[in-house]
């Protein structure tokens, strides 16, 4: 009884990326789900063209949404990455035209660039090349013609919601309030969501918490040192002056919907996000017509 308790709290996500839904795949979704186990697939599709996404049967991937929505499977749209190969508005609609047919709801995002991989990228997007930019503190790099177009698209998309927050996206599909304290923040304010889902979460009591009820699942967690943690109670956000994987600060935060701070470990090789602290950082020049 308890494994069946525990399945029925569950959310499984499964990122198909860019492949081919086969049948059985789609078999065992329904399986899944007539269990009680809620499933939500993930289809990464962004716009990219063959020189820059090698490999992939694009038709393939634009016929799982049509495919997964028949079987009545939810299905978030990864519109990622986000580049200036794919940020013009033609495009940008050719995708969203389609996705918001069949997709619950888009997470939009730009470009992720981990430590390493700047030259790398740069042959792609020659602006990343400057060493002063601050490439991987940034939440992602957007192209600032895509940045602006984001402002745009509810008034074609008023039906669909368009995040920059997986959470929330993953709150919307669920029926669920906030729990990772975005709901009023300019992230909140930013996103393109349903005004039932902005009730829901405003609605919300989140738990109480005390500083040691974070020190206790932190020790939980196998971290090895705990360092002190200041608690302020009216930003529900804790501040830990030990660095601290992102792995746990995250894990931490939404345990207890809670904000977590701490510096990050050197070696820590999860991307940077906005439960960090991290803002997005937007390149190219500003659109002044009009």
């Amino acid at each position: 009884m308890a494994t069946a308790r525990l399945a029925h709290q569950l959310t499984v996500r499964k990122n198909f990326t860019k492949c081919s839904v086969t049948d059985d795949v789609i078999a065992a979704i329904l399986r899944a789900r007539q269990a009680g186990i809620p499933v939500i697939v993930y289809l990464s599709y962004s716009g990219l063209g063959p020189d820059t996404e090698r490999g992939i049967d694009h038709a393939a991937l634009r016929t799982n949404f049509p495919r997964l929505h028949a079987h009545g499977i939810p299905v978030i749209h990864y519109w990622r990455p986000l580049m200036p190969a794919n940020s013009a508005p033609e495009t940008i609609t050719h995708v969203l035209d389609w996705a918001a047919r069949y997709a619950a709801c888009s997470v939009a995002v730009g470009l992720k660039v981990k430590p390493g991989a700047r030259d790398q990228l740069a042959a792609l997007w020659p602006e990343l090349a400057d060493d002063a930019l601050p490439l991987e503190a940034a939440d992602a790099v957007w192209p600032r013609e895509t940045w602006e177009l984001l402002e745009t698209l509810p008034s074609r998309y008023p039906d669909h919601p368009i995040y920059q927050t997986n959470s929330c996206a993953l709150t919307h599909v669920l029926g669920r309030p906030d729990s990772h304290l975005v709901h009023g923040t300019s992230t909140c304010t930013d996103n393109h969501c349903p005004a039932e889902q902005r009730r829901l979460c405003a609605a919300s009591a989140p738990p109480p918490v005390t500083p040691d009820d974070i020190q206790q699942h932190l020790v939980w967690l196998g971290v090895p040192t705990v360092h002190p943690i200041h608690w302020d109670s009216e930003r529900r956000t804790a501040t830990v002056e030990g660095a601290l994987a992102l792995r746990d600060c995250n894990n931490s935060a939404q345990r207890f919907e809670i904000g977590v701070q701490a510096p990050r470990q050197t070696r820590d090789t999860y991307w940077s996000g906005k439960f960090g602290g991290s803002q997005p950082l937007v390149l190219g020049p500003r659109n002044t017509s009009g």
